[in-house]
């Protein structure tokens, strides 16, 4: 069976890769201002689904990219990129539409805010005959997050990338990943969101993410609504600095983070699932029942909280991810 790409491989031969992700590759700028107030504008290579690829790489998993980005110098520099980090980017393709820029401005204790260059942007224009089936089909895992469902073609792209997953019996993993600035409505945002989540296995979704989609003010509330709408889905809910909770049948499992002292909190989220789907997928066993159990899932969930940690004392999305070494050096022996 060919992919279209001249490579070929049988159906029902054993799945070569650990994570397939579908979604946006940009460029991140992240603006700053010197001591004589003259901005500055440093661009890297990013994307949330491009970095979560990139941890799992990092990591030692393997790891391929379904994106779009433009025929210009930020697309064949992201190309460069990707490459070099181990993703296949046998599904990276190109379009008359130019790359995807992001604007990433920093406040003092590292968090950030985000604008974007998308009118439309390359990332927005992957259509669904562009797929194919041996891509997901290589897969143990599917992996996609929301910026994908802003806008067609890429939205409809997804829905039937999703559904080649489920038929290759790809576990599914979504992030909502939400910029508000994006969507131009937020009750749109919320409804195609809670849609994808009904689709996943397993959901990575910050605190603040919780509080938009359910409307509580309490966070204990808000993953309890969420378990009892989606009860077949596992939810791991990252909390910033405070660390990670987990919905157990057990009740409510916080995992705290490690003490570190942050200076740019771009990507550590795509780090933590990078690193969650990493650890799940050296599980020992069949990869949906070690989602399920707690005590697997929690251990991926301390090491993966290490991981989004340890990104924020590096400026820069995919150059900061960390490597096996420095994480299991800060988790106990």
């Amino acid at each position: 069976m060919s992919d279209g790409t001249g490579q070929t491989w049988p159906k029902g031969t054993v799945k070569r890769l650990d994570v397939l992700a579908l979604g946006e590759l940009l460029i991140d700028f992240c603006v700053s201002v010197e001591a004589d107030g003259t901005p500055r504008m440093v661009g890297s290579a990013g994307g949330a689904p491009a970095n979560v690829l990139a941890a799992v790489c990092r990591l030692g998993g393997t790891g391929q990219l379904v994106a779009k980005v433009g025929r210009d110098l930020f697309g064949d520099y992201l190309e460069r990129c990707v490459k070099a980090l181990g993703i296949d980017t046998t599904s990276l393709l190109r379009d008359p539409c130019r790359t995807t820029l992001a604007f990433v401005q920093l406040a003092a204790d590292g968090d950030r805010s985000f604008s974007f260059e998308r009118n439309p942007g390359a990332d927005t224009q992957l259509q669904a005959h562009e797929l194919h089936p041996t891509w997901f089909e290589q897969a143990r895992v599917f992996h996609f997050g929301s910026l994908s469902l802003t806008d067609n073609p890429s939205r409809d792209a997804t829905f039937s990338a999703i559904d080649m997953a489920k038929a290759a019996d790809c576990i599914i993993s979504f992030d909502p990943n939400l910029r508000p600035p994006l969507w131009r409505d937020l009750d749109e945002a919320r409804s195609r969101i809670s849609t994808a989540i009904a689709l996943a296995d397993l959901v990575k979704i910050s605190d603040d993410e919780v509080l938009f989609l359910t409307g509580e003010s309490n966070l204990d509330e808000g993953i309890s609504r969420l378990r009892s709408a989606y009860p077949s889905v596992r939810l791991a809910v990252t909390c910033g600095a405070k660390g990670a909770i987990v919905d157990t049948d057990s009740g409510h499992v916080h995992i705290p983070s490690l003490p570190v002292v942050a200076i740019d909190t771009t990507a550590a989220g795509d780090a933590f699932l990078g690193a969650l789907l990493y650890r799940l997928t050296r599980s020992d066993g069949v990869l949906r029942d070690a989602i399920w159990d707690d005590n697997l899932f929690l251990d991926a969930v301390s090491f993966a909280n290490a991981a989004g940690a340890l990104t924020t004392t590096k400026r820069g999305a995919m150059d900061a991810l960390p490597t096996l070494p420095e994480i299991l050096a800060h988790l106990p022996a």
